[in-house]
């Protein structure tokens, strides 16, 4: 486990890692508030690869999938858990706070 100091860029930075442990890079984390008018999706069978389709029907914008990937600290959107519950951002959140 390596021990990032907060003086490093990574400090805050979303790291990226395969299925397999190769190492894809980082970003910057992009903050997106919580909402009263958010949403919530249990994954189900058909959701388990298509995050974008999520986008769609939320937001009828299968482009924004990444909006809900990274209001749920999913880093790689093709490994969704059935069952599993998604925050989805407010479309006034998205649009007001982050597509500014």
């Amino acid at each position: 486990m390596t021990n990032i100091a907060n003086s490093s860029r990574h400090a805050y930075s979303v790291r990226y890692k395969g299925a397999s442990g190769d190492y894809w890079g980082t970003r910057p984390p992009i903050p997106i508030p919580k909402s009263s008018k958010d949403q919530f999706h249990r994954v189900t069978d058909d959701d388990v690869k298509r995050i974008d389709l999520l986008a769609w029907r939320y937001y009828s914008d299968c482009a924004l999938w990444w909006v809900i990937a990274e209001a749920n600290g999913i880093s790689n959107p093709l490994e969704l858990e059935v069952s599993r519950v998604l925050r989805i951002p407010a479309l006034e959140t998205v649009q007001m706070r982050i597509l500014r």
